[in-house]
């Protein structure tokens, strides 16, 4: 009789088979794409048995879906067992620095390198912590450890460029951003890096270039943009710049920053009633940088007004 219920499914499943079904169908919907339902399905098996292996399952699927907060105690949960942790714990200090936790994260690093002193990834995790935590001479202490271990650690020469960018140490920053665009020509926040680098050091020319191949790889790069046209306006190419934000309001017409410094260049061309109307227009796009506009567009105005005075003697 128990052969026949099996057969026609009338058996009872046990909650060990319950778990199992549970978790692998899980695994079979993160693995398709389909989050929601396992995240369902791990979390009902996980209310049959807790099982490690099953929590970092849903771990992942929260990572996935990038639900820190969910994932973060998950993450503490594997890495507080016996096992050897070390994927755990460089994802724990990781989903840390996603949540601003900065010290927290530290810590976590400090606690991997007690074991792995010559982890990379953690030396960059803990850079990122120092970083987050404004100590950032311990930053580049720590990002220049993890290069010495793995020089093509483009995460780690990222990260050092853009701290001594705080800094101003743009001859450093351009030594790593020339590593960064060797490593990979088409990635456009090298470029970018780059060429803030180039500009910084009165390198205008090649400052330039690497912003028009940024615009060849991506023709609605908004930074490439905007630091061309200042390029141009620091340079007092007002007809480039012109051209530039003319083409870009063009292609985007809700482009807001492109309204507000084609409004400067208006403005430096004696063309005060274009200069208010695009200022006017950046902040109907963007109404939450009105206070950066109010001290341009009052400027403006006064100089309009002042304009009219002088066409109208009499005042009116």
């Amino acid at each position: 009789m128990g052969i026949l219920s099996s057969i026609f499914g009338n058996s009872k499943p046990t909650p060990e088979s319950q778990y199992e079904t549970l978790r692998d169908d899980g695994v079979r919907a993160m693995q398709m794409g389909e989050a929601a339902y396992a995240e369902k399905c791990l979390k009902a098996a996980l209310d049959i048995k807790r099982e490690l292996r099953t929590v970092s399952f849903l771990a992942e699927v929260y990572l996935r879906m990038q639900n820190y907060e969910q994932a973060l105690p998950l993450l503490q949960e594997i890495s507080t067992s016996d096992e050897d942790t070390l994927e755990v714990d460089l994802l724990l200090a990781q989903t840390q620095g996603k949540l601003g936790q900065y010290a927290n994260e530290r810590e976590t690093c400090q606690r991997i390198t007690q074991q792995h002193a010559d982890e990379p990834r953690a030396l960059y995790l803990m850079a990122e912590a120092d970083h987050g935590l404004h100590d950032d001479f311990m930053a580049i202490a720590h990002l220049t450890q993890c290069l010495t271990l793995r020089s093509d650690y483009e995460q780690a020469l990222f990260l050092r460029a853009n701290v001594l960018k705080g800094m101003s140490q743009w001859n450093e920053v351009l030594t790593d951003a020339e590593s960064l665009v060797k490593a990979d020509a088409e990635n456009t926040d090298y470029l970018l890096l780059r060429a803030e680098a180039y500009a910084a050091l009165s390198k205008t020319d090649e400052a330039i270039a690497d912003l028009k191949q940024v615009q060849v790889l991506n023709p609605f790069c908004d930074d490439a943009i905007l630091k061309l046209g200042s390029i141009y306006q620091q340079t007092a190419q007002w007809d480039k710049a012109l051209a530039l934000y003319n083409e870009a309001i063009e292609q985007r017409p809700d482009f807001a920053a492109a309204y507000k410094a084609r409004g400067a260049v208006k403005n430096h061309l004696k063309d005060v009633a274009g200069a208010a109307e695009d200022l006017k227009r950046s902040l109907e796009l963007d109404p939450d940088k009105g206070k950066s506009l109010d001290g341009e567009y009052t400027n403006i105005e006064n100089e309009m007004n002042d304009r009219y005075k002088r066409m109208n003697p009499y005042g009116f």
